[in-house]
């Protein structure tokens, strides 16, 4: 009997020491010592289990249970702070659990409607790199100065980001650098950050509005093309959808849609006055020359004007305006449109 369980104590002994070293090796040893940095995000309300799950599906760590199981005997399971972290499968758990226990630092906010331009002005300002690398990645958008276009430089746009590898003619970031506050590190080159604003992009418009974007007549693109239109003309969400509305009607009747928003893209004014000379602009992102849409979006829209986007709503209207103070004017014609401007612009 007692050599019975002294077999049965020696086989429990070494199952717990096998265990404790597949643990120790499964928190304390890296996957792939050659791992290249990536950019990882963890959003407010995460919770441990939803960390790890997105950990092990993004390749950084061998198993979720692991860091599972490090992170609450470890006591930290509460402290994780939510953030954009600079991580690598050359790391182990234990200095990933490290990162996110200490949070990054630096606090960055990317404002809805704001464009290529602007962001990259923001970046540099906040230490993340210089416009020329910005646009070097990003793409840079078409810029009107001193009565012509400038040539703009030509983007990588080499992102390995399945919502952009199914759009292959895509020419720039526009519209797709998703406008929300990230927490990123010191130090982090300006490719990590704006690989974490767009995939939060896809996490946030591309899969978590699918249905909706599954079931509208429009692609991605022209979608977040008309809520960039939207974001830049209108502020009350009610009034986007009108807007949507007369857009996706003027479209069908083949009007242009001379919208003042494509012509203030192209200048960087902030302007509702637009000299006549300024429709004129030989631009494909010109709504005043071309019919359609334009090019592509003109800024990084708000999720209130995709979900408008979304939902363009029906009216007797053709037109509209902006006035000074920011009220929107409807019109149902051309006429009416005209006196409106007369009595609103001028």
């Amino acid at each position: 009997m007692k050599k019975i369980l002294f077999k049965i104590f020696v086989i429990l002994f070494a199952l717990i020491l096998f265990l404790l070293f597949f643990c120790y090796q499964g928190v304390y040893t890296e996957k792939d010592p050659q791992g290249e940095d990536v950019v990882f995000v963890v959003e407010k309300g995460d919770g441990v289990f939803d960390i790890a799950g997105n950990l092990e599906e993004r390749g950084i760590i061998k198993k979720e249970q692991f860091f599972v199981l490090y992170t609450v005997f470890s006591g930290k399971e509460k402290d994780l702070k939510a953030g954009s972290y600079l991580l690598s499968s050359s790391m182990n758990v234990a200095e990933i659990v490290g990162e996110m226990f200490l949070g990054s630092e630096n606090k960055v906010t990317i404002i809805e409607g704001w464009n290529l331009r602007d962001i990259a002005g923001y970046l540099k300002q906040e230490g993340f790199g210089d416009a020329e690398e910005f646009y070097s990645l990003a793409g840079e958008p078409p810029f009107f100065e001193d009565g012509k276009l400038r040539n703009k430089k030509e983007g990588k746009m080499e992102w390995e980001i399945a919502f952009l590898e199914k759009m292959p003619d895509i020419e720039t970031a526009e519209g797709f650098l998703f406008p929300d506050t990230y927490y990123i590190s010191p130090g982090t080159p300006v490719e990590n950050v704006l690989e974490a604003m767009l995939l939060n992009f896809e996490r946030k418009v591309v899969r978590g509005m699918k249905k909706e974007i599954t079931g509208s007549d429009m692609s991605l693109f022209e979608i977040i093309t008309l809520a960039s239109l939207l974001e830049r003309e209108v502020r009350d969400f009610e009034e986007k959808r009108i807007i949507a509305g007369i857009i996706k009607e003027r479209l069908e009747k083949g009007m242009r849609l001379q919208i003042d928003a494509t012509i203030t893209y192209l200048t960087g004014r902030r302007s509702v006055n637009i000299p006549i000379e300024e429709t004129r602009i030989n631009s494909p992102y010109n709504t005043y020359v071309y019919t359609g849409f334009p090019k592509g979006p003109i800024c990084s829209p708000s999720i209130e004007s995709i979900e408008a986007a979304l939902s363009p709503k029906e009216s007797e209207y053709l037109y509209y305006l902006s006035k000074r103070n920011g009220e929107t004017v409807f019109s149902r014609t051309h006429n009416e449109h005209v006196e409106a401007k007369k009595k609103y612009l001028r």
